[in-house]
């Protein structure tokens, strides 16, 4: 019988640790930078906590990013390959991160020295709670006896079908970061209009729509479930948000009102999509029908 492997993701996949631990699911750390402290980007808020960090951002301080350090991705790897445990790392969208060309390199180094075992590395092409839930649907085909193989395949074919829509409250954050053009940026922050950012069929942030303040937001946001959801009975919904969790509340309750679905979580976001994405951020994530849209 074929060993059990290892589904691990990064600090990107926003997976909060009781989804974590339900799953089998691991992940691998990237680090942050505050005014020259490095920290680790722990999703359990280790070394600062969620309000701690976001109350970095309203005070305008810059929180820097890094990809996942190799010596990150050499631990984690082999702690399992030494187990006689193959890997399969899902990674944030190479359009956003460069975490998975970076684990491409190290599988590459690994493998030389573990031959007999799997390193198994895809694109998710989404971050946070798309990238979070790709893994656990990873897990479910686990437990249903799926080679590492097939996992990875599935993926590669239905990555472009896990959906996010998502409102900023300063959009500003993403231009500084580089995650959105700015263009759109400039527009998305006139007279209390917000924009409804996607991740396109290339795993880029597309700020697609724009909606009159929160509650058109949130409008537009459960329009565009009720659109592109598919088997919604047959599927939980996620919500992540950026320290504003009764924004998030708010926004299930509507959910649950008006789209047909199995639930919604509520997961926060980690720091590194944070970092990004900045406080008052609120995103959603399901499976539905092919994103096609590409921001060129």
């Amino acid at each position: 019988m074929e060993k059990k492997f290892a589904i691990i993701t990064d600090s990107t996949a926003d997976l909060g640790k009781d989804l974590r631990e339900k799953y089998d699911i691991d992940y691998v750390c990237m680090t942050i930078s505050v005014e020259g402290k490095e920290y680790q980007a722990s999703l359990d808020w280790e070394e600062y906590s969620l309000q701690e960090f976001y109350d970095w951002m309203r005070k305008g301080i810059r929180v820097y990013t890094t990809q996942v350090p190799n010596d990150n991705f050499k631990k984690k790897f082999v702690s399992y390959l030494e187990k006689g445990i193959d890997v399969l790392y899902i990674a944030c969208s190479s359009a956003l991160s460069a975490s998975y060309k970076a684990s491409l390199v190290i599988k590459e180094e690994l493998s030389s020295l573990y031959p007999e075992r799997k390193i198994v590395c895809v694109d998710s092409l989404i971050s946070s709670m798309g990238e979070g839930q790709i893994a656990i649907e990873a897990s479910k085909m686990r437990e249903a006896r799926k080679t590492i193989e097939e996992i990875a395949a599935w993926i590669e074919e239905h990555r472009n079908q896990y959906h996010q829509f998502a409102t900023v409250e300063d959009l500003g954050y993403l231009k500084r970061a580089g995650r959105v053009k700015a263009t759109k940026a400039f527009l998305g922050n006139l007279f209390g209009i917000k924009p409804i950012i996607i991740s396109d069929a290339k795993g880029q942030n597309y700020a697609y729509k724009k909606a009159k303040g929160r509650k058109g937001a949130y409008a537009e946001i459960i329009s565009s479930i009720r659109d592109e959801i598919l088997d919604g009975n047959e599927q939980y919904i996620s919500i992540t948000h950026a320290d504003c969790l009764s924004d998030a509340e708010e926004l299930k309750k509507r959910i649950l009102e008006e789209i047909p679905c199995k639930g919604v979580y509520i997961n926060s976001i980690g720091p590194i999509v944070g970092a990004s994405v900045g406080p008052g951020t609120l995103s959603v994530y399901f499976y539905g029908k092919e994103v096609k849209i590409i921001e060129e």
